[in-house]
């Protein structure tokens, strides 16, 4: 099993400094990757505060901090942005990390989002955005692999669209699914080279939901003619308090197809200082990784 490490999206830190720290702890210690969560407004309601950062300024920043690490989001609304502007951003940073991003994404799920910093100004129903969803992602692939893009879909339309340079990583960037839906499963089967649900609060998906996930992936997988073997099962998860309780949780998740595991710091208000999430990842990479 794989291990990634994904910090509070928010201002946590008291000093850019404290930051770098962290990154550069996540690499000396063996995580494969920094995956690092893409929201501009939360409910005031859930989360106390909204100090949120740009998820993929603050991976730019963290490429050009490392040398290994891959770097990816968890997950990226893909509907939340104009997707040939979002091609544009991911192909300049899979460029200036040579070639370590992974682009993790998902329909959307906070309407404040939607109403202030996307195009349309609004989230949609279920289906629309799936639908939106799907567009994009047509985009996005076409404008990593042609040289010219004309698209006249429902909700994008291009004209004769040129993305130059190219991502570094050919034919593109690996995809990952924040889908959990059965739509959006089959969508990930058909397109996506991983899968990394989240499991937070409620506790969805459990290892059995999990369990049954993976063997629909994986029946949609052949039936498009895309080898199993070849794709990711990931998971993004909460830390415990005692090791031997996430190696109880990751055990039961590995025995249901689980291949790669994120690490998610918890977040604490007040804010958790830097030295915090540093302790978090030691612990977790000292006493739970070398189970697996």
């Amino acid at each position: 099993m794989k291990f990634a490490a994904s910090p509070s999206p928010f201002l946590w830190w008291r000093r850019v400094k404290e930051f770098v720290e962290w990154v550069l702890k996540v690499e000396s210690l063996g995580y494969d990757a920094i995956f690092f969560p893409d929201h501009y407004n939360l409910p005031i309601s859930r989360y106390p505060s909204n100090d949120l950062l740009d998820a993929w300024s603050t991976l730019s920043y963290i490429a050009a901090k490392t040398r290994e690490t891959k770097i990816g989001t968890c997950v990226t609304p893909l509907t939340r942005w104009l997707p040939s502007q979002l091609a544009k951003v991911i192909a300049t940073i899979d460029i200036l990390s040579e070639g370590r991003t992974i682009v993790g994404l998902g329909a959307g799920y906070f309407s404040d989002e939607f109403i202030n910093y996307s195009p349309q100004g609004y989230l949609g129903d279920p289906k629309e955005r799936v639908e939106r969803f799907l567009e994009g992602l047509h985009v996005m692939i076409k404008l990593w692999t042609e040289e010219k893009v004309t698209f006249n879909g429902k909700y994008y339309r291009l004209r004769e669209a040129i993305l130059s340079p190219k991502p570094k990583q050919k034919p593109k960037p690996p995809l990952w699914s924040g889908g959990i839906g059965p739509r959006m499963l089959k969508v990930t089967a058909k397109y996506f080279d991983a899968w990394l649900p989240h499991r937070g609060e409620t506790g969805y998906p459990t290892p059995e939901k999990y369990k049954e996930a993976v063997a629909f992936i994986r029946g949609h997988l052949k039936k498009y003619g895309r080898d199993p073997n070849k794709f990711t099962f990931a998971l993004l998860g909460r830390i415990s308090e005692k090791a031997k309780d996430d190696i109880d949780i990751l055990e039961k998740y590995s025995q249901a197809g689980c291949q790669y595991y994120v690490v998610e710091i918890p977040l604490t208000f007040p804010l958790s200082s830097g030295e915090h999430h540093i302790k978090v990842i030691e612990k977790f990479a000292k006493e739970v990784m070398p189970s697996f």
